[in-house]
């Protein structure tokens, strides 16, 4: 399926809204099934899995909205596993999951559960309830609110079978804990989680952790932006371009920092995700499977899928101003090495020359000493760059892509074209294009980045 480009605009996830706020930022988010329209208009919707405010319908979207904390300040989230439809049946799983793996295993009962379990012939897909976890990667938190892979749960459905588990092996230790230590229950179908917020500002995304089907849960869409504010080891308000989305922002407010998810996705022609149903995709090998061999039948050690998605769209187009942009990027793809550059032209021989350079601040573990100028971004899966880039000099009209030079494949070091094939320059060499429109008021930041040395403030020994 060909999908056109550049037709939709980028979407720049708004904040997720809190409960309240006494103290500590106290929400209640959770993970439900619904449509979105990832490919252009005109092509078929797709059912996504993703996270939002469970008081507030409009919130859910894939990638969720963004949760804002603040250094020091501590955030209380309860993460509810929603995956029901609408007479509280549990739903199944948008994508083939393989129950041969060591993995949650909700059928193997209290004894048998996050264990890899034995079969005496092949099975199909698991289609029971759906297991989830939500991890934050990045944070320094406890034990208890790590998103423990072991500590999965079921949703809080009314057709759960019997003997099935419904929580993970370190699920009701980590409940006692936690509510001794913070006085707040753990419900069925969700967890309560306290993070702390004592580490450095840095970019931060959650997502589900569940053992043994992580991938899938992902791929599905859940996945959002965390973002660690303030504190000795950020710069003061107003340095770096802004603003960023805020609670309350009116409709068409401009930003001008950004933060962006890529990740790659296939499609089948009704819209819905595609994710390999069988192993033969991945080596070709049918069988015999259980119980001739050890292979599992459908789990696929890596997938590289045709489509890149950037905030839960297809190709967008996002309108920028003569101005600097700070860019937070993160590589969402399951196995997919990203090498991201800024060019004049998508379809440019590999390796292309950049357009425009990317001052990285930072990365996973906050600001670096010193800002670096980089002709290209090098991001393998989770990882992050906080960036700016200037777009002081280029006239109205202007058209740039963003695209990647990282393999279709496993990547293993070197230099695009010369020690390992490109990715597709029509498909997945292609990640978004930006438009420069006409200033809008408002000042434009015009410092130079060596007066930016060190690019954020550190704490003296």
């Amino acid at each position: 399926m060909a999908i056109e480009k550049y037709v939709a605009e980028l979407v720049i996830p708004p904040v997720m809204p809190p409960d309240h706020r006494a103290g500590l930022d106290v929400y209640t988010i959770g993970v439900r099934q619904f449509r979105q329209q990832v490919l252009p208009r005109g092509r078929p919707a797709t059912t996504v899995w993703g996270y939002g405010s469970a008081g507030r319908p409009q919130t859910f979207h894939y990638p969720a909205f963004t949760v804002e904390a603040k250094a020091g300040r501590a955030v209380q989230v309860r993460w509810v596993n929603q995956l029901v439809d609408g007479h509280g049946g549990y739903l199944p799983h948008l994508l083939p999951v393989d129950p041969t793996l060591h993995w949650a295993n909700p059928p193997g009962g209290m004894s048998g559960r996050d264990s890899h379990p034995a079969f005496a012939s092949t099975p199909g897909p698991y289609a029971g309830p759906v297991p989830m976890v939500t991890h934050l990667h990045g944070g320094a938190n406890t034990e208890d609110s790590d998103g423990y892979a072991e500590a999965w749960y079921l949703p809080d459905a009314h057709d759960i079978p019997d003997g099935y588990a419904r929580v993970g092996s370190f699920y009701d230790e980590f409940a006692r804990t936690s509510q001794a230590r913070f006085g707040t229950p753990w419900r069925p179908g969700e967890a309560v989680f306290h993070y702390a917020n004592d580490e450095r500002a840095s970019t931060l995304w959650f997502h589900d952790h569940t053992l043994g089907i992580t991938r899938l849960n992902v791929y599905a869409g859940m996945a959002g932006f965390y973002l660690l504010r303030g504190g000795a080891s950020d710069l003061a308000a107003g340095v770096l371009p802004g603003p960023a989305p805020r609670l309350g922002d009116p409709p068409g407010t401009r930003y001008f920092e950004v933060p962006i998810v890529i990740q790659d996705r296939s499609f089948r022609t009704d819209g819905s995700w595609f994710y390999p149903p069988s192993r033969a995709l991945f080596d070709g090998f049918k069988g015999p499977y259980v119980p001739g061999s050890d292979i599992p039948p459908i789990w696929n050690p890596e997938y590289f899928a045709n489509a890149m998605v950037t905030n839960g769209q297809t190709w967008p187009v996002l309108p920028i101003e003569p101005r600097r942009y700070r860019f937070r990027l993160l590589n969402g793809c399951n196995a997919r090495t990203l090498i991201l550059k800024i060019v004049t032209g998508p379809l440019a021989r590999r390796p292309a020359a950049p357009a425009l350079s990317f001052w990285q601040l930072g990365s996973e573990g906050g600001c670096l000493p010193a800002p670096v100028r980089r002709e290209q971004l090098l991001l393998a899966p989770a990882e992050r760059a906080d960036t700016v880039v200037d777009f002081t000099s280029l006239p109205v009209g202007s058209e740039l892509y963003l695209i990647n030079e990282g393999p279709d494949g496993t990547f293993t070091g070197g230099t695009a074209g010369t020690d390992f094939p490109a990715a597709n320059p029509k498909t997945t060499g292609q990640v978004m294009k930006l438009v420069v429109t006409p200033l809008t008021a408002g000042p434009v930041i015009r410092y130079g980045y060596p007066a930016l040395r060190p690019a954020c403030s550190h704490p003296k020994p």
